[in-house]
């Protein structure tokens, strides 16, 4: 196989603009967790709503950072994103509209899901937490059951508004990549579907992840609830279910028989492990086997699914796998090339806008910012507060 002059022919979309859609993924998917408690009435994931809230709304800030990281002159962006007439003609255009209505609408969900323990702690506390709390509840101090009421019938509308905008945000990124008819490999319908599914998979396996972790060493109050865990890992196997089934059907598009030839030669090229291609491993191990294929069958054990240590490593195999696809999907189709043989050499570099560091400190500073909020904002309940504690507390008093 002949690999071009990286001079000749480059991929223009580096590492920045993979993880972008990764960001986005986890946050479309950590927002539907957040919202199953509040708009299907599922209390066993009660206990993650607020923790799903404060990961989607610190990885929603950071996603659009990605492509600020990719930009040459980021100092541009306010004024060409917000102020340039691009609407409707540019996909980033229809990107910062989403965007910007899916921060209103989390700044909501925040202001009423975190309403009452806001009020709580500026009561409670006297320093620079409390006095945050009470900026942020806004002067609404009530705590009457009728204000309960009046805050959860917001949190229902804004749960059933949030998951279709989560869906338009996170779709419209596959969009972006499937209406471009100069790569072959992106010139899919079934992109804006896969990139849906895959999110939903990330933000389940996501908050598995952390569920597990903040509950079993960051709390003193609470502890992880195998009920909420074992539904989780229902949820998750389901999605993977979906997943698994619409990447077979994109898997077609490597038969000759349904493929275009432009389409059937840049899959084998890239992809097919017989046809030596360079995304083979990554394709079909990282993402395929041991993103889905592996949690999927390890999920149909009820012992596994009601296991802490077995959530961690099968939400850590998950996230591998959703980057693989993302970094397949991106880097993968730039590789194709257009004015010779072979495919494009693709090489990341360890500094500058596109490299490693870029990277690295984009998933620190997602990091840093759901420290941040969970700890102004308080990512658990009072034990009495959730369900199954509340429950036991009461049978103890009746004794």
């Amino acid at each position: 196989m002949t690999l071009l002059n990286g001079f000749l022919e480059n991929p223009v979309w580096g590492l920045p603009i993979v993880i972008y859609p990764f960001l986005s993924g986890l946050v479309a998917g950590s927002f539907v967790v957040a919202s199953l408690s509040h708009l299907f009435g599922m209390e066993k994931f009660k206990p993650l709503a607020k923790l799903a809230a404060i990961v989607s709304f610190a990885m929603l800030i950071l996603a659009a950072q990605a492509p600020l990281a990719d930009a040459l002159q980021p100092s541009r962006a306010i004024w060409e994103l917000y102020f340039r007439d691009h609407f409707p003609y540019s996909p980033l255009g229809m990107f910062i509209i989403i965007w910007s209505l899916y921060i209103i609408l989390m700044l909501f969900e925040m202001y009423y899901l975190f309403r009452i323990s806001n009020i709580k702690r500026a009561e409670g506390d006297s320093g620079l937490r409390g006095k945050l709390a009470g900026i942020f509840t806004l002067g609404n101090k009530d705590l009457s059951e009728k204000a309960e009421k009046r805050d959860n019938k917001a949190l229902k509308i804004i749960a059933g508004s949030g998951i279709a905008l989560a869906f338009l945000f996170h779709g419209y990124v596959g969009f972006l990549f499937g209406a471009i008819k100069a790569r072959p490999l992106w010139s899919n319908p079934l992109i804006p579907v896969l990139f849906i599914t895959s999110a939903i998979v990330s933000g389940i396996a996501l908050m598995g992840l952390l569920y597990v972790i903040a509950f079993s060493y960051f709390s003193d109050k609470n502890k992880v609830n195998l009920d909420t865990l074992s539904e989780l890992n229902k949820f998750l196997l389901l999605m993977i279910g979906f997943d698994i089934f619409f990447d077979l059907i994109e898997w077609l598009y490597s038969v000759r028989s349904y493929a275009p030839k432009d389409i059937y030669e840049g899959w084998h090229s890239v992809f097919s492990a017989g046809g030596g291609g360079v995304l083979s491993f990554n394709y079909h191990f990282m993402q395929m086997t041991l993103g889905l294929i592996v949690p999927g069958i390890l999920l149909l054990s009820k012992k596994v699914r009601n296991s802490k240590a077995w959530t961690v490593i099968i939400s850590a195999m998950v996230l591998i796998g959703v980057w693989a696809m993302r970094f397949n999907t991106v880097i993968g189709a730039q590789l194709q090339t257009k004015i010779g043989q072979g495919t494009v050499l693709f090489n990341i570099p360890v500094l500058g806008y596109d490299g490693y560091i870029t990277g690295i400190g984009l998933f620190a500073l997602g990091i840093f910012l759901m420290f941040v909020f969970g700890y102004f904002l308080g990512w658990e309940d009072r034990p009495e507060l959730t369900p199954e504690l509340a429950k036991g507390n009461k049978n103890k008093e009746a004794l």
